[in-house]
């Protein structure tokens, strides 16, 4: 199994963790706006924790999104650092993904809808499927919250997951469970072990927040 260090700051939490085959060290910290000034920090903090350095690590992992621009700018750009300086592959998981595997780990149930607030009256929602503990996954999509309710009741998934609860309740009151949650680098981490031949090297490409939205600048038109 993979020695995996990963980071995840697409919404307004910012964790990292260090999976050294079973074994995980993590640091969770909700910080809205400091992800860039915590992140580095939690790196160093996780290694030493740990008791190792990058010479224990086999590939480094980010949350690719969908979620915060700012954010996932952040993760992608300090993996692409600590990439090229420690000469190691990169692999990239969903941020919903993540928490569909939170979901999993938590309850035990294996299928989810993870949701998260894109702003602007809409949603980004994936459908994720855990078998025999691996996690598989439909497209991440950025659904109106009229196109998101119709997607779950299509889906008939019972599990929610996701920090879309304050905002549309009725889209999170529609699941039999519904969790309050958001993502974490441990998730990250632990998807990543169970995808060994995603890693890439830096040199046949660059990490790439997963947008969903061409513009963040794009508002919906006006119905």
């Amino acid at each position: 199994m993979m020695n995996v260090l990963a980071v995840e700051s697409s919404t307004k939490a910012c964790s990292v963790s260090l999976r050294l085959g079973h074994e995980c060290f993590t640091e969770f910290e909700m910080a809205p706006q400091q992800h860039a000034n915590l992140m580095l920090t939690m790196v160093e903090s996780v290694l030493a924790n740990a008791g190792c350095d990058e010479s224990s690590i086999d590939a480094l992992a980010f949350s690719e999104g969908p979620g915060a621009f700012t954010g996932i700018r952040i993760a992608a750009g300090v993996v692409q650092g600590l990439a090229l300086g420690w000469s190691k592959p990169v692999q990239a998981v969903s941020t919903l993904e993540a928490m569909a595997w939170q979901g999993f780990q938590q309850t035990g149930q294996s299928d989810w809808v993870a949701l998260l607030d894109a702003r602007m009256h809409e949603v980004y929602l994936q459908t994720c499927h855990i078998e025999a503990g691996i996690l598989d996954s439909e497209q991440a999509l950025l659904l109106s919250k009229q196109m998101a309710h119709e997607k779950i009741t299509q889906a008939q998934v019972k599990n929610g997951i996701g920090d879309i609860q304050p905002v549309y309740p009725e889209l999170a009151g529609g699941f039999g469970l519904w969790l309050d949650q958001y993502p974490s680098a441990e998730a990250i981490a632990m998807i990543a072990q169970q995808r060994p031949n995603n890693s890439y090297d830096l040199s046949q490409q660059l990490p790439m927040p997963v947008y969903l939205r061409n513009n963040v600048a794009d508002k919906p038109k006006a119905v």
